[in-house]
C-alpha cells in the first residue's frame, strides 16, 4: 500500500526565454479592441467587460436578471463559441441596461465601463476605424 506523501507541489516560474515575449496585436489581455460585443453558437449575445490573463468577464442577455460572469479564455473562445461582431458597444450596452429581467448593479457598473472605455480609444484609432468602415472611399 502506498502511502500520501506530505510534499505539495513546487510552484515553478516560466522559463527565461518566455519572460521577455514581446506582445503582438493579437494578444487579448492588452488589446482594448477586443472588448466589445460577441456572440455564440447559439445567437446568444454578450459584452466583454473585463480581460485578465487567463479568464474573461462578460455580461450575458439572458432571462432573467443580468450579471457579470467570467469565464477561462480558452472556454469563452473553444466551447462556448463567442465570435466577435461588428456592433455599436454603445448602443450594445444601452439595448442591454433596458432588459426587461433587470441589470445587477455590477452588471451595471460593468457595462457602463466598458462603453466608456470604448469612447475614450486613442484618435488614431478612431481614424483607423473610420478608415476601415469606408473603405475605398478614401483611396
Amino acid at each position: 500500500m502506498a502511502t500520501k506523501t506530505t510534499r505539495g507541489a513546487r510552484r515553478r516560474s516560466s522559463p527565461a526565454d518566455q519572460m521577455h515575449l514581446p506582445l503582438d496585436e493579437t494578444d487579448i489581455r492588452h488589446n482594448n479592441k477586443l472588448l466589445g460585443v460577441y456572440r455564440d453558437h447559439n445567437a446568444h449575445h454578450a459584452i466583454v467587460v473585463k480581460i485578465g490573463k487567463t479568464r474573461i468577464s462578460f455580461v450575458e442577455m439572458r432571462k432573467g436578471q443580468l450579471a457579470v460572469c467570467t469565464l477561462a479564455d480558452t472556454k469563452f473562445f473553444s466551447v462556448r463559441g463567442f465570435e466577435r461582431i461588428e456592433y455599436p458597444i454603445e448602443r450594445a450596452v444601452d439595448n442591454f441596461l433596458k432588459h426587461a429581467g433587470g441589470v445587477s448593479d455590477a452588471a451595471r457598473r460593468a457595462l457602463l465601463a466598458a462603453a466608456r472605455v470604448k469612447k475614450s480609444a486613442p484618435p488614431e484609432q478612431l481614424e483607423l476605424g473610420a478608415a476601415a468602415d469606408l473603405g475605398e472611399d478614401l483611396i
